[in-house]
């Protein structure tokens, strides 16, 4: 499968650019910007987890065998992992 905008290499370094932002977030001397920040990417995390919960389960009712296919792509695979969805999970789920 091709990449649609990003190959694994790019979307590596993108991941490591979220984690030294975070990083920096949470080093920050100023309380009010950490919480800022925490809370921020606390609600981004909701904002996407909800959707992405419901496409998984839309997709493990009409098409399950694609949840292989999603755990062999890595930015899928991360995407997944980063929210707690990975294969096990899923299946888990729906038990």
């Amino acid at each position: 499968m091709k990449p649609v905008f990003y190959n694994n290499v790019e979307y590596q370094q993108i991941l490591k650019k979220v984690k030294e932002l975070m990083q920096k977030a949470e080093d920050s001397e100023s309380e009010e910007f950490k919480e800022l920040s925490t809370e921020l990417i606390q609600y981004f995390e909701i904002m996407h987890r909800e959707p992405l919960s419901r496409l998984i389960k839309m997709v493990e009712r009409s098409h399950p065998e694609l949840i292989d296919t999603f755990q062999q792509d890595f930015t899928i695979k991360t995407l997944l992992d980063l929210y707690d969805f990975n294969n096990s999970e899923i299946q888990r789920d729906e038990a």
